[in-house]
């Protein structure tokens, strides 16, 4: 059927909310959404139709009959500097997702807990001269450069770059008004960026590591370097902030519920802790999607060539899945979420975080620190629309 022959009523407008709302207390506009306009255009977003609801979200990421990635127009693929695999579907997305796949394949990804445990214990070490630090800068923000540094294959120089690279990506995919200005910002990101890429291609030819760059660079068939390039710049503005992000949410929940780090720390079930964190406070808040063909969803037309937003935020609250969804509760049945996304282009890296704050950052960090607690509870804020986390967490050490 054509847009032209289907029958669904337009879709409402919110006027009401805000992007300082968004960006302050998205949790309380995504509450009100679900309940009364589950599926709507929010002007603060210039108009954009945003999806609250999980089985629509889901939908959203699933059915690429209606919905698909491909944008070749977005300020994304301008900030990138290429076409990048978020922005593609079937088989020329297939073919570059293949070529991290093993890189970030669950057994694979065991080589490196040796090196993630170093560094954490270097990292507690550290703490350990301190009574009190800001956990967001002195351990969180470090754990994800260094983890990320390893998995990518990435030297010490462009360890210290990622977060200043990928604050200049997002920023630069988020300029959908073009400014130039913006764009010289993301533009010498990328210039940074591809040399350190080059730097170490020439190293893992010589000496593979089994890093995400080196299995692209010496996979059979490999894709072109600026498409490499391309993608390992994904991989940088996605994953370094919302690693720092999702594991001060988890450290925050779990300090504001005693009973829950005992449990954790009696079982040794940690990923109760971790996949509650990232159900809680989803640290990328949101995933555009094209309509590939118009559709009618909870009687409304949802036009074709629109971009839309599912919001896993919105999602991992929603009363239909979970009671009070506003707590933080390891104990949920089911112990579900949306962060890592669903469909085709489900993150790879939802193993290899697994490992990381499971397996070694929880546990070691509270191990070594059996007294953390918040230095003031209220003091801790919560930020952002499209990426999510505490702006800083200052804790005492005991």
């Amino acid at each position: 059927m054509t847009e032209n022959t289907l029958s669904g009523a337009d879709i409402p407008v919110d006027t009401q909310t805000t992007l300082e709302m968004l960006e302050d207390a998205p949790a309380e506009v995504y509450a009100r959404l679900r309940k009364g306009s589950p599926i709507v255009r929010l002007q603060a977003l210039g108009g954009r139709i945003v999806f609250t609801k999980a089985e629509d979200t889901t939908r959203v990421k699933t059915d690429a009959e209606h919905f698909w990635s491909t944008d070749t127009t977005s300020p994304m693929q301008r900030a990138f500097g290429g076409h990048t695999l978020m922005r593609k579907d079937g088989c020329p997305h297939l073919k570059e997702r293949r070529a991290m796949e093993p890189a970030l394949d669950p057994d694979h990804i065991q080589r490196w807990k040796p090196a993630f445990a170093r560094l954490t214990d270097r990292l507690l070490d550290d703490l350990a001269a301190h009574k009190s630090v800001d956990l967001l800068s002195a351990f969180a923000a470090p754990i994800s450069a260094g983890y990320l540094r390893t998995v990518l294959g990435l030297d010490g120089a462009g360890e210290e770059r990622l977060f200043d690279w990928a604050t200049s990506l997002v920023r630069g995919a988020m300029n959908g008004s073009f400014d130039p200005e913006i764009f010289k910002i993301s533009d010498q990101a990328n210039v940074e960026m591809n040399a350190c890429f080059d730097r170490m291609i020439e190293q893992h030819r010589a000496a593979p590591d089994g890093s995400v760059l080196s299995a692209m660079i010496n996979a059979t068939g490999p894709l072109e370097i600026s498409q490499i390039r391309t993608n390992m710049k994904i991989c940088i503005g996605g994953a370094v902030i919302e690693t720092r992000d999702a594991l001060l949410s988890t450290i925050y929940g779990l300090l504001c519920n005693p009973d829950q780090l005992r449990h954790c720390k009696a079982s040794g079930n940690w990923v109760l802790a971790c996949q509650e964190g990232l159900r809680w406070v989803a640290p990328i808040q949101a995933s555009p999607r094209m309509v590939k063909k118009a559709l009618v969803m909870r009687g409304l037309l949802i036009p074709e060539g629109e971009t839309v937003m599912a919001i896993q935020a919105s999602a991992n609250h929603d009363e239909d899945l979970w009671d009070a969804s506003d707590r933080f509760d390891i104990h949920r049945s089911p112990l579900s979420h949306q962060t890592f996304g669903e469909g085709a282009h489900k993150c790879l890296g939802v193993y290899v975080y697994r490992m990381l704050a499971a397996e070694i950052v929880l546990p070691r960090l509270f191990e070594r620190f059996p007294a953390l607690c918040l230095a003031d509870r209220a003091a801790v804020k919560f930020k952002g629309f499209a990426f999510r986390g505490p702006t800083s967490m200052e804790v005492y050490l005991g």
